[in-house]
């Protein structure tokens, strides 16, 4: 069956061209004797002459349906040609203006963060640069400032305990004054007088030692006092 219709059937091809140069090949299969055209409108009238008159102008030639077919190709071929050149056209310019668009926001974009860096500089990074000179500065000053006023607050106290050290001494001396009298003094007067002045000398060796360290110590709760207070006002300050 099939080799009965590949011998009943032959390949067609044609070739036409396009207004631009471009040319075509179109293959078709065409049956022996046949055409696009039902024969009954063809079989009654075989000659033009056999046509009614009123027949004569309205009856279309088959010629015509074949020529129609190829005006219709070859216009659809020259549109696609010419809508596939300004899609192509089209294409390149839009894709050229998004890359040229593209790069001037990213060239703005350079530019701000250019400008950025150079406000941050200004503003921000040299402004802190010197905040934080200043602010060492500052700490190093209090810091001997601090340490200079404890190494006054030590020698004080060791001059405080030089004074107590001086008053031991001096009780020590008079105990020991008071020792040689009673050796030659009677017994009963001995006592008596070594008693009293033995009791005497230990109250004021007792109130000027609360004395002196009553005032010691009021005076450096108040040295301490402002050392503290000055912590306080400069870590404030750091804030």
């Amino acid at each position: 069956f099939n080799s009965s219709k590949a011998e009943s059937s032959e390949i067609a091809v044609e070739t036409f061209s396009t207004s631009s140069g471009n040319s075509y090949t179109v293959l078709g299969v065409e049956e022996a004797g046949k055409t696009d055209i039902p024969e009954t409108y063809f079989t009654k009238y075989e000659k033009e002459e056999s046509l009614p008159v009123y027949l004569k102008y309205v009856l279309i030639k088959e010629t015509v349906f074949v020529e129609l077919k190829k005006r219709i190709r070859l216009c659809f071929f020259e549109h696609l040609e010419k809508w596939f050149a300004e899609s192509l056209s089209n294409s390149c310019a839009f894709v050229a203006a998004k890359k040229e668009e593209l790069n001037s926001e990213l060239q703005l974009c350079l530019h701000l963060h250019q400008r950025r860096q150079g406000n941050i500089e200004t503003n921000i990074y040299n402004v802190r640069a010197v905040e934080l000179l200043l602010h060492k500065e500052r700490l190093e000053c209090h810091c001997a400032g601090v340490m200079e006023a404890l190494k006054k607050e030590r020698a004080e106290f060791l001059k405080f305990c030089d004074q107590q050290n001086n008053i031991s001494k001096n009780l020590h001396s008079r105990i020991c004054d008071m020792e040689s009298v009673f050796l030659n003094a009677p017994m009963t007067e001995k006592l008596v007088s070594f008693s009293n002045s033995l009791h005497s000398e230990l109250r004021n060796h007792l109130e000027v030692i609360q004395v002196s360290l009553r005032s010691y110590r009021n005076y450096l709760e108040e040295a301490l006092g402002k050392l503290r207070d000055s912590n306080v006002d400069f870590l404030k300050a750091c804030r």
